[in-house]
């Protein structure tokens, strides 16, 4: 029955934000958020499922030096030569300096989502470079811990442009539709049970879910979109590609809910229930 009463609820959320602008319908959540949390500061939304629990806390910072071995392997990916002589760091501004809380972005020529893993191979392919694994930690997890790292506590401000409004309208119309053998939505959990607990863990808020990418679980840097699909396969669904479309816009709606807090990398977490 609560499960029931859970997914009425995500679609009734659904069609009230179905025809609103991408600023209205993050004013609408947050506002939502700040009511059923008031004992949330605004910054204290980063902190995801941490928020919730003070011993989660302490063991992030415990195990806050987990990280360092990962950024360092990634500092060697982002700066090691094509074989043209160029690297990662020529590709990005400022060698990738404070460029973090702009991803992802739309890309008007393509007339799709580029994340941060999308913008990387896009420049290993550029300079006729083998591209990365989205899923392999060694080189794209790496890379991504130590780039996100350089834009630590910078905060998040990523922009939609009316051409993509519908991409992010995708990634909205995904995170309240609900799916596989259990019948949830991405909301379910984490809109209408936020702070709530499921399997022992605080279930985290959907502003402040995209600001602490990857996160650092078992010695290895996983990313947003692979805990997506860790959640898709919870939820009994197929998980959709790392990379596709289907993720890309859902990050992107994701990210733009945490617009205006701060970032904060390679944050630590236990093993996956």
């Amino acid at each position: 029955m609560a499960c029931r009463r859970l997914a009425a609820l995500a679609l009734a959320m659904a069609a009230s934000c179905a025809i609103a602008a991408p600023e209205a319908v993050r004013k609408e959540i947050v506002d939502r958020l700040q009511k059923q949390l008031p004992q949330l500061s605004g910054a204290e939304f980063a902190l995801g499922s941490a928020a919730f629990d003070d011993a989660l806390r302490a063991k992030i910072d415990e195990n806050a030096g987990d990280a360092a071995p990962i950024v360092a392997a990634g500092h060697k990916v982002w700066i090691a030569k094509f074989k043209d002589g160029r690297s990662l760091a020529n590709c990005f501004p400022n060698g990738g300096r404070r460029i973090v809380g702009n991803y992802p972005q739309y890309n008007a020529r393509l007339k799709r989502v580029v994340t941060l893993e999308m913008a990387i191979n896009q420049c290993r392919k550029a300079h006729k470079e083998a591209l990365f694994d989205p899923t392999d930690a060694a080189t794209m997890g790496a890379a991504l811990a130590y780039v996100r790292s350089l834009s630590d506590n910078l905060k998040v401000a990523v922009r939609v442009p009316p051409a993509a409004e519908p991409s992010f309208e995708n990634g909205r119309r995904m995170y309240f539709t609900r799916m596989g053998q259990r019948n949830f939505a991405c909301a379910s959990c984490h809109l209408q049970g936020a702070g709530e607990r499921f399997d022992g863990a605080a279930l985290s808020p959907a502003i402040g879910q995209a600001t602490h990418w990857p996160v650092i679980r078992e010695a290895a840097p996983v990313t947003m979109q692979a805990r997506v699909r860790e959640c898709l396969e919870l939820m009994g669904a197929a998980p959709f590609a790392a990379g596709s479309d289907e993720l890309n816009d859902l990050e992107y709606f994701l990210s733009y809910l945490s617009n205006g807090l701060p970032l904060k990398a390679n944050v630590w977490r236990p093993k996956a229930p």
